[in-house]
């Protein structure tokens, strides 16, 4: 059966259509809505294997700015990885992911991914090794909350309005390792984070966040400008609250007495490539996950 290869084929409307019903079939993923609303990014690169009009297998490359130790570098993801179940066992995934790092191999830092047990070994063959990942965690005394914050509706245009605006302001929430994709950002609150997304206008930012059994996790936190985190958390606290967890490094947030814990849901977090904090405790940030 002979199958047709094609790459960065956005401005063709039938294959990305193709692809989209593609990602619906392997990972029940519907990424129509993040098109639909304008935050599709062009970054975001297939690499596929078409059957006719039907993408039968793809790999995708998200590109994206990073800050490590500081610099502005450029990264990649491999993601939205997939077979349909009759096109498999012929090795197209791995020609695919080795087309996609062939092509950024020379403009990229480094590369990291996301995957489940099954894909280990897949992912060893592609060059990638495997690590672990580590979350801060801030031990407090919970507080009430001053007024202040306000919970953003998604489904509300000038609230979609505001979260992009502060997402395409702002500076990465570490320097250590920090993402700057605003449309990668507006993902996550399209889709994953809708709940736990809160405006704080007295610091024109955002935080992303969620409590559960007195811990508090933050996702994210958006802005122009990052205050210490003791001002942030004056205007999410609960008295309940006795420690609060980051997804990402918080290098900026003037944290002492914080602990570097272990995840306790294994990411499958690969790496390839010159990582900077190889055999240190880190953790990629959470909305940079595609």
């Amino acid at each position: 059966m002979d199958l047709t290869y094609s790459d960065d084929y956005w401005d063709n409307p039938e294959s990305k259509r193709a692809f989209l019903d593609f990602l619906i079939r392997i990972h029940n993923l519907d990424l129509s809505l993040w098109d639909r609303m304008g935050y599709w990014d062009n970054k975001y690169r297939p690499f596929s294997f078409f059957d006719g009009n039907t993408v039968v297998a793809s790999t995708c490359l998200y590109s994206m700015d990073m800050t490590i130790r500081g610099e502005r570098r450029l990264v990649a993801q491999i993601s939205s990885v997939g077979t349909l179940p009759g096109y498999r066992r012929r090795g197209l995934n791995l020609e695919l992911t080795r087309k996609a790092l062939k092509w950024a191999e020379a403009t990229h830092d480094f590369f990291f991914l996301f995957a489940d047990e099954e894909a280990l070994e897949f992912y060893k063959r592609c060059g990638f090794r495997r690590t672990f990942e580590h979350k801060t965690r801030l031990h407090i005394l919970g507080r009430t909350a001053r007024a202040g914050a306000a919970k953003m509706d998604v489904q509300k245009k000038e609230h979609l309005d505001l979260i992009y605006r502060c997402a395409s302001e702002r500076e990465p929430v570490c320097d250590m390792l920090g993402v700057y994709n605003e449309r990668l950002l507006m993902f996550w609150c399209l889709y994953f984070l809708t709940d736990n997304i809160s405006y704080i206008a007295d610091l024109d930012l955002l935080i992303l966040y969620e409590r559960k059994d007195g811990i508090v996790t933050v996702f994210d936190i958006v802005g122009k400008k990052l205050p210490p985190f003791s001002e942030v958390y004056s205007y999410i606290g609960s008295a309940e609250d006795t420690a609060v967890e980051f997804m990402f490094m918080p290098d900026k947030l003037g944290l002492q007495e914080s602990e570097q814990v272990l995840l306790e849901i294994d990411n499958g977090t690969h790496l390839l490539g010159d990582f900077p904090f190889e055999g240190s405790k880190f953790i990629l940030p959470y909305t940079a996950h595609a």
